[in-house]
């Protein structure tokens, strides 16, 4: 076992974590504890998306040879993040409607997502050692502000316009940048 096999042990039981708190909501959707809501639900796709995305794109970094401890807390912090972004995503009960809950707990799921954006953009540019190329750099800008808004913004239509165009962003930024998991060799 290399020191990354061992470091992604910690940084796995947390996207683990995190992916099962998604899940565990949508089990109490699916049981009918909750109320059910399109934009919600589009919420849950994008934040999936995201966990998955993370799981498959960090093996990036399995060529490192040497890691800091401060390094290690930074790669960490990323499913950190999605685990509480996916523990705000779901209300504890089902007395108040998904979509509204959605908008009324805007602030802190958004503003965890901007920080997620903020941090694997510091995570791609110190450990992977990413040169601040233009296409990523705007992308993380755009998505950043995208959260940002929607954080501040109680309008639905602002809500659902932005979902739609973050996912297709960050569908597109996944087959662009991270489509492929290669060996050491750099076969897949």
């Amino acid at each position: 076992m290399n020191v990354f096999e061992f470091l992604l042990i910690t940084v796995s039981i947390v996207l683990g974590l995190s992916i099962a708190e998604l899940l565990a909501g949508v089990g109490r959707l699916l049981r009918g504890d909750l109320q059910w809501g399109k934009l919600h639900s589009l919420w849950v796709l994008i934040i999936f998306q995201i966990q998955v995305q993370l799981a498959w794109g960090i093996w990036g970094l399995q060529g490192r040879e040497a890691w800091r401890y401060p390094e290690f807390i930074l790669m960490l912090l990323a499913p950190a993040i999605l685990y509480m972004a996916a523990a705000v995503l779901f209300p504890q009960s089902g007395e108040v409607p998904a979509d509204e809950y959605l908008i009324g707990r805007r602030r802190p799921l958004f503003l965890l997502m901007a920080a997620y954006v903020v941090q694997t953009g510091f995570m791609a540019t110190l450990l992977m050692g990413e040169a601040p190329l233009w296409a990523p750099t705007v992308s993380r800008a755009v998505a950043t502000t995208a959260f940002v808004v929607l954080a501040v913004s109680d309008d639905r239509r602002v809500h659902w316009a932005l979902a739609p165009v973050i996912l297709a962003s960050n569908l597109w930024y996944t087959y662009v940048f991270t489509f492929l998991v290669a060996g050491p060799t750099g076969n897949p």
